[in-house]
């Protein structure tokens, strides 16, 4: 009896698994009964000076046939909305979907203007079968400027950190990504410093070429450390990398207080190279227990 129940239990759960463990992009067809069209996905990012393309889904079972899908653009409820014909075309409009996925590319329309992110939404408003509609019918295209003011600094970078501790043996290399801030054309946000997990952020001069980052600023769990680890940044002085080597420093020297507030401030080049100096991580356990994880001289390449 116990054997049949487990067997009974193990079938069980194996079904559950089967339900579970499938696609859920597209919908899930039990019989000829049901057959939907709908949208992919939900949202969509295109840059500028590049193309994208969304997927419009028919599901049913093997002999369903096609049907000619009728989409429609609308910017109801956008802040920034782009324009259809000045901003982006899309390769169709009406668009003949057999059983499985159809593509319709989006085209943005480049220039040499700086306005910032636009968006539109796309949505199916019928099809020719009468097909029902998916829940899922509209999708959000983000067109992403790439005329933005920094945009020589803006992507990924592979970091050089060359050590005070140890020169050669303590050298690091961190992969940063740098995104625009929003509100903020003069700012950037730096992810990846000392392998956080979150970013600083930045201030540049393009006229003076330089960069700046106030100090200190969290940069969530360094080099793997988990909670209740953190890290912070802050611009390194030798009295502050005297204390490099593991030795945990006593809060009452008032060190880090005497480097909260010194901005961290650097070099940057048109081909987006950026050089800051005196990068000094600094691993925390709690406000008042932290070590000074070590000094950088840090080279930034694209």
């Amino acid at each position: 009896m116990m054997k049949k129940i487990i067997t009974n239990l193990l079938i069980l759960a194996v079904a559950l698994l089967l339900v579970t463990s499938c696609d859920d992009t597209y919908p899930i067809i039990y019989d000829d009964s049901v057959i939907v069209v709908g949208m992919s996905s939900a949202s969509l990012s295109v840059n500028e000076n590049a193309s994208g393309s969304f997927n419009i889904y028919l599901g049913g079972v093997s002999g369903t046939e096609a049907t000619d899908v009728t989409l429609a653009v609308s910017v109801d409820g956008i802040s920034k909305p782009a324009v259809e014909g000045t901003d982006f075309t899309l390769s169709s409009k009406s668009v003949n979907v057999p059983v499985g996925v159809a593509t319709v590319t989006v085209n943005p329309i480049d220039n040499s203007v700086f306005a910032g992110n636009k968006q539109f939404k796309v949505t199916i408003t019928g099809n020719s079968k009468d097909y029902p509609l998916a829940v899922q019918k509209s999708i959000l295209v983000t067109l992403v400027d790439d005329e933005h003011p920094l945009k020589n600094w803006i992507g990924t970078y592979t970091v050089a950190a060359a050590s005070y501790g140890d020169p050669g043996n303590w050298d690091e290399e961190w992969t940063v990504v740098t995104s625009p801030v929003a509100g903020d054309v003069t700012k950037l946000a730096l992810l990846g410093i000392s392998d956080g997990t979150k970013p600083a952020i930045a201030t540049f001069n393009t006229t003076a070429m330089t960069i700046e980052i106030e100090t200190p600023q969290d940069l969530g769990q360094i080099y793997g450390y988990a909670d209740p680890y953190w890290g912070e940044i802050y611009y390194g002085t030798d009295l502050l990398f005297a204390l490099v080597g593991g030795n945990w420093a006593d809060p009452s020297d008032g060190i880090l207080g005497a480097n909260s507030g010194i901005k961290l401030t650097g070099t940057i080049e048109a081909d987006g190279t950026i050089r800051i100096d005196k990068i000094a991580p600094v691993l925390r356990y709690s406000t008042t227990d932290y070590v000074v994880w070590d000094m950088f001289n840090t080279t930034w390449t694209k």
